[in-house]
């Protein structure tokens, strides 16, 4: 499954009247349990994904650390999954 058959099997799960229930999930073995239970899309949180690494929230984890967490997340599971990157690690909005 392609990243764009991802974000439109995302993007179909929105339906108005009918909310989306995003479980924040924090690593790939969080990511299989939450997928076998039945969940229809995943999301990280950064707290709990930073927190599992012995990090603080608020971009303490390093990023390179956060993109192999997201990758090993998106590799567990055929899911679609949305990866909290806080303020996108830039340090200012330009």
């Amino acid at each position: 499954m392609t990243q764009g058959d991802l974000a439109r099997r995302f993007a179909a799960l929105h339906v108005k009247g009918a909310p989306l229930v995003l479980y924040n999930i924090w690593d790939a073995g969080s990511a299989a349990a939450v997928a076998k239970a039945g969940a229809r899309a995943l999301a990280t949180g950064s707290a709990s994904v930073a927190a599992a690494q012995g990090y603080k929230d608020g971009q303490a984890l390093p990023l390179e650390a956060l993109l192999a967490t997201a990758r090993r997340i998106v590799e567990t599971t055929e899911l679609p999954v949305t990866v909290d990157f806080e303020g996108g690690y830039a340090e200012a909005p330009a």
